[in-house]
């Protein structure tokens, strides 16, 4: 039972509590939570005003760096693709199973069960990776969301569009993908790690200082859209999305793995990525596309604050920095 209780940090000779990980992440998001709710606080244009700043600049900063950075070649591409896709279809063809068998769940909520179980949260990723994980497995962490972003954007807009009735185009749906700064960011950071230009000393650090901006603000931003009333939830389709997302995932994720004999840092970086909560941003979509708005918001909200526990569980099974 020990790895229930600690976790060996990346800098660290010996393990240390869970509460190491754990309490800056949840303090961080609670501050996000308290500041929106102040009534000092202008919540309704300075939380939209830091999602802008931290999707379209501080995170695309963050991920350019990075993968500009990273050791990187077809092969490891490949890898990490087929690891975290894998999976990722295996779980979606068991919920779209599951979605025939019952008959009583609105076609709206249907779409947000399926958004729920397989779109994870880009904000919560990059924050938690760039405190928990090393360098090496964070910026595969990073890969990972940028491989799969397509993926999943695609497999929500469609089941969006099919279950609310609205029409989406497929133009809409390419331009809103290649328009996209974190697969934007993550490309052309990876084409300019292929062409061995030096990014030189300034560009460097003024790249460093927004990056340590990321990871603060997302989880600020992730508090601040916290849900706490869950309204509109359903308890049933709630809680076998959320054991789904978080359990199921993950779980096949670590199989594939080793059933392909994945080395430890590959592993580290596809489990954590299939552990992730869902996305904030699915609640957008689902008001926007005609989906189950109040259930979506009622999954972020329950997901985000079961993964401040069950991610560092995840991270412990794994042997974080072992």
């Amino acid at each position: 039972m020990h790895w229930l209780f600690f976790v060996q940090s990346p800098d660290a000779k010996y393990p240390r509590p869970m509460l190491t990980y754990i309490a800056p992440v949840f303090l961080i998001m609670a501050l996000g939570a308290v500041i929106r709710r102040l009534p000092q606080a202008p919540a309704v244009t300075l939380f939209p005003a830091l999602e802008w700043f931290s999707f379209y600049v501080a995170f695309p900063a963050l991920l350019f760096l990075r993968t500009a950075s990273l050791d990187l070649d077809a092969t490891v591409v490949q890898s990490l693709a087929l690891l975290v896709l894998t999976p990722m279809a295996a779980v979606l063809a068991i919920v779209l199973t599951g979605l025939r068998l019952v008959g009583s769940l609105p076609g709206p909520s249907r779409s947000s069960v399926v958004q729920g179980s397989v779109r994870p949260s880009t904000y919560f990723g990059l924050a938690v990776a760039g405190l928990a994980l090393p360098d090496q497995a964070a910026t595969l962490v990073m890969l990972a969301l940028a491989l799969a972003m397509p993926a999943v954007n695609i497999v929500a807009v469609v089941a969006l569009s099919w279950w609310s009735g609205r029409q989406v185009t497929f133009l809409g749906m390419v331009r809103g993908i290649v328009r996209n700064p974190i697969i934007l960011a993550t490309v052309v950071g990876a084409l300019y790690n292929l062409s061995d230009w030096p990014l030189g000393a300034i560009v460097t650090k003024a790249l460093e200082i927004l990056a340590q901006v990321a990871l603060g603000l997302g989880l600020v931003c992730v508090g601040g859209g916290l849900e706490l009333r869950l309204q509109g939830a359903m308890p049933r389709a709630m809680v076998c999305t959320n054991a789904i997302k978080l359990l199921l995932l993950p779980g096949l994720t670590w199989v594939v793995c080793r059933v392909l004999q994945a080395d430890h840092t590959m592993t580290l970086a596809a489990c954590f990525y299939a552990s992730l909560p869902t996305a904030p941003n699915a609640y957008i979509m689902a008001r926007q596309l005609g989906g189950d708005a109040r259930l979506m918001a009622s999954l972020i909200t329950s997901q985000t604050l079961i993964a401040i526990l069950s991610v560092p569980l995840w991270l412990a099974w794994l042997g974080v920095g072992s």
